[in-house]
């Protein structure tokens, strides 16, 4: 069976960097052949270089990822004028919603007659994510918006949420760009409160929420990141008129117990912790799959860019 290679889909996370190999199968459809993982420490390009080294694939071209806030995307209405006028108008739209704007790389890509889509990086944060792609030995192609990457992982899902280390960011799927909201902090802020709730060292309050969940201890901030997801999609709804279907969980906070219940107790959709679509099973036993599929959503999102 002839398969066409995908990019790799390099996901650099605070704590962890996570490098997809996928391919095209002989009908088109998308297949994961291989994830590999590796902290990120103060490294991330010598995590690249491991993770990659473990997948033993040749392939060196990759898709990388920036989010909020050192990413943005808008869409944007300009009025008939030059490339070098919308140029410059792009950087004005930029200027009002990011702290960047002086250091922004920008693009503005048309969608129909007078509609845009403006999308902007912090300058420092792309050369930081492509120079470890290179001196990793691979070749950047394109760096993905986190949303759509997600999003991508996900096709039938109305919203994603990706629970990090460090921040909690709501995806909502919308024509031409999805709708972006940073609804607070990630894993490393709930097993802060469960350390200091027990008395106990972070070394402990990880294992603890990774194995038994909050156990009834720091509830609290388990609660506000829920409130702030709600606030978030009331926010949207308030502003779109448009409702959200279903809601995926991904992220590896994703996986703390009791998480999904609670968020879809709280926003009355249907609440899922997120598993690959099946396409991605053939290389993993199911069980594998269902269980890493928070970890490795963006990195295979991203590994699909230039098969969407």
């Amino acid at each position: 069976m002839t398969r066409a290679a995908l990019p790799l889909g390099v996901d650099v996370g605070t704590a962890r960097t996570r490098v997809a190999h996928a391919v095209l199968d002989a009908t088109g459809a998308p297949a994961l052949v291989a994830v590999a993982t590796r902290p990120t420490g103060d490294d991330p390009a010598g995590a690249i270089a491991a993770a990659r080294a473990e997948l033993r694939t040749r392939e060196r071209r990759c898709v990388l990822a920036l989010t909020a806030p050192d990413a943005v995307l808008r869409t944007v209405t300009f009025p008939a004028m030059n490339a070098r006028e919308r140029m410059r108008a792009a950087r004005y739209e930029i200027a009002r919603v990011a702290d960047f704007a002086a250091d922004a790389a920008v693009r503005v890509v048309a969608t129909q007659r007078e509609r845009y889509v403006v999308g902007a990086a912090r300058r420092t944060a792309l050369d930081a994510r492509a120079g470890a792609a290179r001196r990793a030995g691979l070749r950047p192609i394109a760096v993905d918006d986190t949303a759509f990457a997600l999003l991508r992982a996900f096709p039938d899902a109305g919203a994603v949420v990706d629970v990090g280390d460090t921040s909690t960011v709501l995806c909502i799927r919308r024509e031409p760009i999805p709708t972006v909201h940073i609804a607070g902090g990630g894993g490393a802020a709930l097993t802060a409160a469960l350390s200091t709730a027990l008395a106990i060292d972070t070394a402990s309050a990880e294992e603890r929420k990774r194995t038994i969940g909050l156990g009834g201890a720091a509830d609290h901030a388990r609660d506000a990141l829920v409130d702030a997801l709600a606030s978030a999609l009331v926010a949207h709804r308030a502003a779109c008129a448009e409702d959200v279907a279903s809601v995926v969980l991904t992220g590896n906070g994703a996986r703390l117990r009791g998480l999904a219940t609670a968020v879809e107790r709280a926003i009355a959709i249907p609440v899922r912790v997120g598993t690959l679509e099946a396409a991605a099973h053939a290389a993993y036993p199911d069980d594998v799959v269902r269980a890493a599929s928070p970890d490795w959503a963006l990195a295979y999102g991203l590994a699909l860019w230039s098969a969407a």
